[in-house]
Order: C-alpha cells, then sequence, then structure tokens
C-alpha cells in the first residue's frame, strides 16, 4: 500500500458553496473521488492531509440520507471540514 498527500481539492460544479468533493489533487495530478474511493476500500492506497502539525487519514464514510460514500478524515464527518480548508484544485 502506497501513502499520498492529498494537496487540494475541487468542489462539485464549482460552486464554493457546496460541501461535495467531486475531485482531489494529489501532486500534481487530479483524481475523481469515485477513484480514491474505490482505492482506499480496496486498501490499495492510503491518502491523508496535512492538517495543524499532524497527518490527518482521509477515510469513505457513507452518507445516512443518500447511502452514498463520501471522503472525509478520520474523525469528521460530512461536511468533511478539514478537507474543505485546503487550496482548490
Amino acid at each position: 500500500m502506497a501513502d499520498y498527500e492529498i494537496v487540494a481539492v475541487r468542489q462539485a460544479g464549482g460552486n464554493m458553496r457546496t460541501h461535495h468533493v467531486d475531485a482531489v489533487q494529489v501532486g500534481t495530478s487530479l483524481f475523481l473521488v469515485d477513484q480514491i474511493i474505490d482505492w482506499i476500500s480496496d486498501g490499495t492506497h492510503r491518502f491523508w492531509v496535512h492538517f495543524g502539525n499532524e497527518e490527518v487519514d482521509v477515510i469513505v464514510r457513507q452518507n445516512e440520507s443518500s447511502g452514498q460514500p463520501y471522503l472525509t478524515t478520520k474523525g469528521g464527518g460530512f461536511p468533511p471540514v478539514i478537507l474543505l480548508t485546503l487550496p482548490r484544485a
């Protein structure tokens, strides 16, 4: 399993008020959230973000109302507050 830092996010539809992230940037590459969800769920890769002075794991959770998977951080929920503090891709 390889570890990767998520350095930026792209929000769905370009609407800065939405809480939905549709892609993340790792290095200089942009990946759709569905691909990241698959890699995390399969145990293929680990993703994390810098928050303060810590590495915080990015995890997959299910939205209670829709049942759809989404990315958040360990200890976080919806909206994915820590991910939303990252720069925009």
